[in-house]
C-alpha cells in the first residue's frame, strides 16, 4: 500500500511548535503502521502567521480573566481524572493541601527529633531524595533539571509537611502517590502556556503523564515498600474536584493573551487574507503520490475544507480533520465555500472528523450534514484536560488507528 499523508497545522502554530507536531504525528503514523510511503507538510505559521510582539502594549495593568468549565451530567472516571489534573495544573500543592487539613500548623521546624524522624522529616528527605536519583524522563519531553526543580519546590513546601502528618505513615501508598503527582504537576504547570505545539509529551499525552507519575512514585518509595493503596486520598480530592469543576482557570490575562491570541489572530487573518494559505496549501498538494489522505488540525481542517470545495480542486482521497472547528464554521454560515441552506458544492467525502469531549474547540460534523453520506464523526479522549487536550491528538495512537482503517484501499 502506498500514498501520501499530508498535513495542514492549526492556528497559532510557529516553527517551534510545527516542529513537535510534525514529529509527533510522523512518529504516531509509523507506530500505528499508516500504510503511506510519503509524509508531506505545510508549515504555513512560521510564515504567515500573525506577529505578536505588541500584544502586551494593549493590556492594562493587573488584569485577570477566569476560564470556567460548566458543570453538567456526573463525570465520568475519565472526566474526574482530567478535572483533577486540571486542578493541579493551576495548584500542584492543592491535593496536598487537602490531605492536610491543619496539620502543619504549629509545627516546628528547627525541632529535631532524636532516634526516630519525624513523619514530615523522613517525606521532606525521600522528596529530596529525587535530586540524586535517576527517573527515566524518556519521551516526557521534560529535562531532568526541571524535576530536580520540581522536587525541590515539592519538599520545601508546607503542604508536604501537614500532608505527611496527617498520614498514616510518610510511605502510605496513596500519600507516595499525591506527592508524585505533586511533582509532575509542579514539572508541567510552566508549560500550560507554551506556543501551540510546543508542549511536552507529558502534557500533551495523559498515558505519558500517568507512567512519569508511576515512574516518580516508584522512586520515591518502591512498590513492595509501601503499605496498601487504601483510596483515602482519592476519596477527598474527587469531592473537591465535583464541586470546584467550574472554576478551574485563573491566570493573568497577558499570559493568556500571548498565548492564545497568535490562535485567534490566524483565524481572523484566514477569514480576511486567508487566499495566501490557501495558496500554499494548493501549492503543497500539487504532484502528490497517490492516494492522498490530507489531515487537517483546527484551522487547518477549515482550509482543507474551504480548499475541498473549490471547482479546481486538488484530488485528496481522504479528508480528515482533528479538533477542528469547520462544522462550528458551517453552521454560523462562516466558510468561505460551503454555505448553509445551499446544495452547491458538497461537503469533501470521505471525511473522518475526529474530535474530543475535553477539547472545547473540537465540533462535530455529521449533524450539521444530515444528508450527506461519508461524513463520520469519531471520538478520541487522550485523557487531557483542555487547552493542552486541543493539541493532544498527535499523541494518541486511537486518532492513527482510525486514520489507517479508513486509509484508501486498505
Amino acid at each position: 500500500m502506498a500514498g501520501t499523508l499530508f498535513f495542514v497545522h492549526g492556528t497559532g502554530v510557529r516553527q517551534a511548535g510545527y516542529e513537535r507536531t510534525w514529529a509527533a504525528l510522523q512518529d504516531g503514523a509509523r507506530q500505528k503502521q499508516i500504510p503511506a510511503t510519503a509524509f508531506v507538510g505545510c508549515p504555513w505559521g512560521p510564515t504567515l502567521g500573525v506577529p505578536v510582539e505588541r500584544i502586551a502594549d494593549t493590556l492594562p495593568d493587573q488584569v485577570a480573566t477566569r476560564d470556567a468549565f460548566g458543570a453538567g451530567a456526573p463525570p465520568s472516571d475519565q472526566e474526574l481524572q482530567s478535572a483533577e489534573w486540571a486542578l493541579l495544573l493551576e495548584d500542584p500543592l492543592f491535593e496536598l493541601r487537602l490531605v492536610a487539613g491543619g496539620a502543619a500548623a504549629g509545627v516546628d521546624d528547627g525541632v529535631v527529633v532524636v532516634a526516630e524522624a519525624r513523619a514530615d522529616q523522613t517525606a521532606i528527605a525521600i522528596v529530596r531524595s529525587l535530586a540524586s536519583r535517576p527517573v527515566d524522563l524518556d519521551g516526557t519531553g521534560v529535562e531532568r533539571e526541571e524535576l530536580e526543580q520540581a522536587a525541590e519546590a515539592v519538599a520545601s513546601a508546607p503542604e508536604l509537611a501537614g500532608a505527611a502528618l496527617a498520614a498514616p505513615d510518610p510511605t502510605d501508598a496513596d500519600l507516595v502517590r499525591a506527592i508524585a503527582r505533586a511533582v509532575v504537576a509542579t514539572m508541567l504547570q510552566p508549560h500550560l502556556l507554551d506556543p501551540p505545539g510546543a508542549a511536552p509529551a507529558a502534557l500533551l499525552d495523559g498515558a505519558k503523564r500517568n507512567r512519569l507519575v508511576d515512574e516518580i512514585a516508584d522512586t520515591l518509595v518502591p512498590v513492595e515498600t509501601r503499605g496498601a493503596m487504601t483510596d483515602w486520598i482519592k476519596n477527598r480530592v474527587v469531592g473537591f474536584a465535583e464541586r470546584k469543576a467550574t472554576a478551574l482557570a485563573v491566570t493573568r490575562r497577558e499570559g493568556l493573551m500571548t498565548s492564545s491570541l497568535p490562535g485567534i489572530g490566524d483565524i481572523l487573518f484566514y477569514q480576511r487574507r486567508g487566499e495566501a494559505i490557501i495558496q500554499m496549501v494548493t501549492d503543497a498538494l500539487a504532484g502528490l503520490e497517490q492516494p492522498v489522505v490530507a489531515v487537517g488540525h483546527s484551522l487547518g481542517g477549515i482550509v482543507l475544507v474551504d480548499l475541498l470545495t473549490r471547482a479546481s480542486a486538488p484530488r485528496v482521497d481522504l479528508l480528515v480533520t482533528a479538533g477542528s472547528q469547520s462544522p462550528l464554521f458551517y453552521a454560523i454560515d462562516a466558510l468561505a465555500n460551503l454555505r448553509r441552506d445551499q446544495p452547491l458544492p458538497a461537503p469533501p467525502t470521505p471525511w473522518l472528523n475526529i474530535y474530543n469531549p475535553q477539547d472545547l474547540l473540537s465540533f462535530c460534523a455529521a449533524r450539521v450534514f444530515p444528508d450527506v453520506p461519508g461524513i463520520e464523526d469519531c471520538e478520541v479522549d487522550p485523557g487531557v484536560p483542555f487547552p493542552p487536550a486541543h493539541s493532544a491528538y498527535w499523541h494518541d495512537g486511537t486518532v492513527f488507528e482510525l486514520i489507517r482503517d479508513r486509509w484508501p484501499g486498505a
